[in-house]
């Protein structure tokens, strides 16, 4: 999967102070019939099976659920009324978000 980090996101992630934690994208389920898969962000570190790319400094970590409910592609976007945003190429994932912390 393919992660774009556009300039406003990338600005308000520089602010992070990350130490050995690498930043997550998320796809649970959560058996919901409103939503049932909820996408976000949150601090974690790398695990065994984890995809991991690092670039701008930061380590991304994603597992296969979201590899596979996302698609090719995941671009990270904030807007300061919205929060971060997670958009795929078919539609926006999650907005308002906050990174969490695991």
């Amino acid at each position: 999967m393919k992660i774009i980090v556009t300039e406003s996101a990338k600005s308000q992630l520089d602010k992070l102070e990350l130490g050995d934690r690498a930043i997550r994208i998320v796809a649970r389920d959560t058996y919901e019939c409103s939503t049932m898969i909820e996408f976000y962000l949150a601090y974690d570190h790398v695990n065994q099976d984890d995809h991991v790319q690092s670039f701008h400094g930061m380590t991304w970590i994603y597992d296969e659920k979201a590899a596979e409910e996302i698609g090719e592609e995941v671009k990270v976007d904030f807007v300061p009324s919205q929060g971060f945003k997670l958009i795929n190429r078919n539609q926006t994932l999650a907005y308002g978000q906050l990174i969490r912390t695991l």
